[in-house]
């Protein structure tokens, strides 16, 4: 997750609603202690969070859209 050493980063600005950041900040704190009880301490960001949703949302979509009769979630074959 987030970028490798190098990587060009470009800054774009993202507003959220109330209840979108709330979910940001919800998942932020829920990586944390998952990393923190595998015995590392490592931060995540909400530019980490949030790349990670977009990417997960366009491997979904990227599944759908070239397998029309696959779950994009799953995997697994739909039944019509």
């Amino acid at each position: 997750m987030g970028r490798k050493r190098g990587e060009k980063k470009d800054s774009v600005m993202v507003r959220l609603t109330p209840d979108a950041r709330i979910k940001v900040d919800r998942v932020k704190m829920s990586r944390a202690k998952a990393a923190a009880f595998n015995g590392s301490r490592r931060s995540f960001t909400n530019s980490m969070i949030i790349e990670q949703a977009i990417q997960m949302y366009y491997s979904k979509w990227n599944t759908e859209m070239n397998h029309p009769d696959t779950c994009g979630s799953c995997g697994q074959k739909r039944l019509y």
